[in-house]
């Protein structure tokens, strides 16, 4: 009867052994990037899916899928599922999160020379956006970001340039903007600006900024001309002026150990897809602002000054120049100014 029972228990052992053995081959091989097995990323943002945001990472999903003939899959999350920007920056240095599109300001936090793009004044235009983001700048803050902030900058897309309006008063020059509340973001930089402009900063989530507009906690905010729009802050304010005071960059990363765990071709095809949607994203950023801007003026419930004298806006903000150089780098806010 004992060596019956004992005869039992090996053989019962050895098939548990077996089934484990073998659970663990399957686990491991649907992780593996060269077994056949489909891929799946999962990409958050915190925009709904009517926004240039979630188009963007659409045509991303799209090129991916193409270029590596299906085998990766990118699962596109919007409206903050995976998080809020914070969050999903957290997440993806953590690597809970895949991949996720956020603001540079987003990222500071592990990597503050990104503020650098918050300076005032500091892009004239969209062309010198691309040529210094694009090029030798961009790439040696998305080297060290992965170095010192632990994230993969996989491409540069963005939010745009942001601007002022209020319910107090036309804002012709920047004297226009002294003692008045503007909202913004708590993003250190940004808050500097609005003082040497003479306002009084009021950091606070964008959610709360509407309800607090109609009740006069503020008197006006600052941001991008499609999130004006799209948050139908034209109901609570009357007066806009497009000074461009500040350009966002949106970041489009990646967790850097599950880029690297990839093969050579997929890491290669899925940087390629970023920099294609990037460029997809930011065009149509742009080229809907026009739209946006008529639609806004066309409601008949904000004036808007198109032409202010930036030089008198950019005068107005050297302070913050002189604020932040030493910690972001003479020589480099030099170099991004005169790129040509």
């Amino acid at each position: 009867m004992g060596r019956k029972f004992k005869g039992i228990s090996i053989f019962l052992l050895t098939v548990v052994l077996t089934i484990s053995l073998t659970g663990c081959g399957a686990s491991e091989s649907s992780t593996s990037a060269g077994d056949g097995e489909t891929i799946t990323l999962k990409l958050g943002h915190n925009q709904p899916t009517s926004s240039q945001f979630h188009a963007g990472a659409e045509k991303f999903a799209e090129l991916v899928a193409e270029k590596t003939d299906s085998q990766v899959e990118i699962e596109v999350y919007h409206d903050s599922q995976l998080g809020d920007e914070g969050e999903l920056a957290e997440g993806t240095k953590m690597g809970t999160v895949d991949i996720s599109l956020v603001a540079s300001g987003s990222v500071t936090k592990y990597y503050p020379r990104y503020s650098i793009f918050d300076l005032p004044f500091l892009f004239r235009d969209a062309e010198h956006v691309d040529k210094v983001l694009q090029g030798e700048v961009g790439q040696l803050l998305a080297e060290e970001a992965e170095e010192k902030g632990g994230f993969k900058v996989m491409s540069y897309w963005e939010s745009g340039f942001r601007h002022f309006l209020n319910s107090a008063r036309p804002i012709e020059s920047p004297e226009d903007l002294k003692g008045l509340k503007i909202r913004t973001p708590e993003w250190p930089v940004l808050i500097s600006t609005t003082e040497a402009l003479g306002a009084n900063p009021v950091p606070m989530p964008f959610s709360e900024l509407y309800m607090a507009s109609q009740h006069g906690v503020v008197d006006g905010q600052e941001g991008p001309v499609f999130a004006i729009k799209s948050s139908k802050m034209y109901e609570v304010q009357d007066y806009m002026v497009l000074d461009g005071h500040t350009y966002t960059s949106m970041l489009l990363i990646m967790n850097p150990k599950k880029f690297d765990k990839l093969p050579a071709d997929i890491q290669e095809s899925l940087l390629e897809a970023a920099k294609e949607a990037g460029d997809y994203e930011r065009k149509l950023i742009r080229d809907k602002e026009k739209e946006e801007i008529k639609f806004l003026e066309d409601t008949g419930e904000l004036q808007i000054e198109k032409d202010p004298d930036k030089d008198a806006w950019r005068k107005s903000v050297q302070s913050v120049y002189e604020e932040y150089g030493e910690e972001f780098g003479e020589d480099l806010i030099q170099k991004i100014i005169d790129t040509k």
